[in-house]
Order: C-alpha cells, then sequence, then structure tokens
C-alpha cells in the first residue's frame, strides 16, 4: 500500500510539471456518467480519478495519461520512465 502511495505522489509530481492538475472525486454522483480520465477543460489538462477506485487504478489512470506525453526534457522517476517504455514496445 504505501509502495502505491509514493508511486501516486511520483505521478502527481510529474503532471504537475506537465500543468496537468489531477482532481479526485466521487465520480459515481454525477447526473451523467464520468469515468476516470485526462480532459482538458479551459485550456488546461485534468486527469480526473474516481476516489472510488482503488490506489492501483487511480496510478495506472495517471500513467496512461503521462505517457502520451513528450516527457524528454523533465525529470521523471526510472519506474515511470521504464513503464513507458515498456509500454511502447508492445
Amino acid at each position: 500500500m504505501q509502495d502505491v502511495k509514493r508511486k501516486i505522489e511520483d505521478l502527481k509530481t510529474v503532471a504537475e510539471k506537465l500543468e496537468i492538475e489531477i482532481e479526485i472525486t466521487n465520480l459515481n454522483d454525477q447526473e451523467f456518467q464520468i469515468q476516470s480520465g485526462y480532459c482538458k477543460m479551459n485550456g488546461k489538462g485534468l486527469i480526473l480519478l474516481d476516489k472510488n477506485s482503488s490506489l492501483q487504478e487511480q496510478s495506472d489512470v495517471i500513467l496512461q495519461t503521462l505517457k502520451n506525453f513528450d516527457l524528454e526534457n523533465i525529470y521523471v522517476a526510472s519506474w515511470i520512465r521504464e513503464y513507458i517504455e515498456q509500454e511502447g514496445d508492445k
């Protein structure tokens, strides 16, 4: 559990450098169905995470978003870079 929390902190740091805001909210409580994921709101990047999903699921959503961005010129924890490179090889 502690490991996943640390990974989420690493991911949040990278998202912050990319100027992507992360918001954790209850997505089951909306008038229309919304899923966790990346979107643009008022021209700014936003990752919505369902507070009812596990930390691992939240981590996966952030990772899936980050792999779509150029991370070449920013510091990224080595485990994130390895994950993204593995995904790129698939």
